[in-house]
């Protein structure tokens, strides 16, 4: 289970760094305390989220949903304004030198990116894997995540631990008919240096940085080492920064947007700057056309 404080650059802007350090720590103080009361083990503090594992299922829905319970609590001040995102998944992992290691780690690492404030996403294997049938009701099925090195697509599914007139129901694909099947993206293509590079879709995550590792290595002081990724979802192409100092788009109407931790459907034409507003002149500009 990954555990993470959504928004935590938003509190810091907005209470400032000592106050906004001083509410997730308390946060993450009581995230600890709700692990360790359900069987739970916390293996680490990794900034404002916590990796921890369980060795019984249902016990790890539990914590999760006691998480959530907790920060909604208004009489619980030191949480007032915290909110936090939950991803996990079941299967075997490789414990040493007080770290944890291996694909079921890689996979809910994955699936937490994917979550939103307040929300608890988990894979299809750990929701078959509950026993209890109170937690088995409120599981829903959410959405579809590609990982690199899987044959097709991981289903996600989002334990609705509110109360059902506060969850937005989600209509499933055959229940309604989407227009928006008839625009579907097919291919992006990227060019950088003078090179095109050509994502379709049903591809797994692209990864854009300055790593020996990334599908696109791109190398500059302010670039990170996994700077941002392009997936295909849902018939569009999303571009999601993950950097330390944001990833900058231009739209072909010639508005550049900003992204620091969020996502951007790319349509048309348009570039893509790492680190760094966009500039016709620098060598690392990424020229995108999506059709």
């Amino acid at each position: 289970m990954f555990a993470d404080v959504a928004g935590s650059t938003a509190m810091y802007e907005n209470m400032g760094d000592d106050r906004a350090r001083e509410r997730i720590s308390s946060a993450l103080d009581t995230l600890i305390s709700i692990v360790e009361d359900n069987k739970g083990e916390l293996v680490k503090t990794i900034g404002d989220e916590i990796l921890a594992y369980f060795t019984d299922v249902d016990m790890a829905v539990y914590a999760a949903r006691s998480i959530q319970e907790a920060m909604e609590d208004v009489l619980s001040t030191e949480n007032v304004g915290v909110s936090i995102r939950i991803g996990m998944q079941y299967g075997s992992a490789i414990l040493e030198d007080d770290d944890i290691f291996g694909d079921t780690v890689n996979v809910a690492a994955r699936i937490v990116s994917m979550a939103g404030a307040r929300q608890i996403l988990c894979s299809k294997e750990l929701s078959f894997m509950l026993r209890n049938s109170e937690l088995i009701s409120v599981m829903r099925p959410f959405d579809h995540l590609h990982v690199r090195g899987r044959q097709g697509a991981l289903d996600v599914y989002m334990c609705a631990w509110e109360d059902d007139g506060d969850v937005t129901n989600m209509a499933t694909a055959s229940s309604f008919t989407n227009p928006g099947r008839q625009h579907q993206s097919k291919i992006l293509k990227l060019i950088f240096h003078d090179y095109e590079h050509s994502i379709r879709r049903g591809a797994n995550a692209y990864v854009l940085g300055r790593g020996v590792d990334c599908d696109m290595v791109v190398v500059g002081e302010l670039i990170s080492r996994y700077h941002s990724k392009v997936e295909y979802r849902r018939g569009k192409f999303i571009i999601t920064d993950q950097s330390t100092n944001g990833t900058f788009v231009t739209t072909q109407e010639g508005q550049e947007i900003f992204l620091r931790r969020e996502e951007l459907t790319l349509v048309g034409t348009g570039f893509i700057s790492l680190g760094q507003s966009v500039n016709g002149r620098d060598k690392n500009l990424i020229k995108y056309y999506c059709d």
